[in-house]
């Protein structure tokens, strides 16, 4: 089986949270990827106990991590975050962890079971539980539509201002031209305005609540 191979920002956090409350300790900054093995041992030289850095190490699995953001002129409209579980959960844990979901993003959604396939989905939200090769997985979701919509808008708008000024120009009405490039130009700077503020703010958001999900469910599967 393939070891999980831990990339840097994950090995500067995890070597901050095994050595909390102990002096500060000379370590790796760039490492390419590293196994736990081999953190142990880099943590050992150091004077990290192994146990230390096995437990930071697991808080980090816990959180999971996030999949790449998909983004529309460069903003992000769609979050997810995968987490691996220790395992699938029963049809009672499966409860529990639709009613946290109904409780964070505040909705019913809607749940189904297709065999080993569990999902709870709103909209354009989808959390499912999934069987992998190394054996069941947690992946959360979600994807901005209005926001994708918006940003069309904005270049549509964009385009028109420019070909409509044009053809006021070519009339020989330059001063409609500009009143038409300013008119067209705003509402197009508007809607990618409206993005430019609101979207970061809401994929921070989004991924805060899915971190929290996944070290939820992990919890709950662990301690039984």
């Amino acid at each position: 089986m393939t070891k999980r191979r831990y990339g840097d920002e994950e090995v500067r956090e995890i070597f901050s949270l095994a050595t909390m409350g102990t002096r500060e300790r000379s370590l790796p900054a760039e490492s390419g990827g590293l196994t736990l093995d081999e953190l142990q041992r880099i943590g050992q030289e150091a004077g990290i106990e192994p146990a230390r850095v096995a437990q930071a190490a697991e808080r980090i699995d816990a959180r999971g991590r996030l999949a790449p953001v998909r983004r529309s002129f460069g903003l992000p409209v769609g979050v997810s975050w995968v987490v691996d579980l220790p395992r699938a959960p029963t049809d009672r844990e499966w409860e529990q962890l639709i009613s946290e979901f109904r409780s964070t993003f505040g909705t019913q959604g809607k749940a189904t079971i297709s065999g080993g396939f569990r999902e709870w989905s709103h909209g354009t939200l989808h959390i499912s539980v999934e069987p992998t090769e190394r054996g069941e997985r947690l992946r959360l979701s979600t994807f901005k539509e209005d926001a994708v919509a918006l940003n069309v808008l904005g270049l549509v708008l964009g385009g028109m201002s420019v070909i409509m000024g044009a053809v006021v120009a070519a009339a020989g009405k330059p001063e409609k031209a500009l009143a038409v490039l300013g008119m067209f130009g705003g509402m197009s700077l508007f809607a990618f305005g409206a993005n430019v503020l609101r979207l970061p703010a809401w994929a921070r958001e989004r991924k805060r609540q899915m971190e929290a999900l996944a070290e939820h469910a992990v919890k709950l599967l662990s301690n039984s």
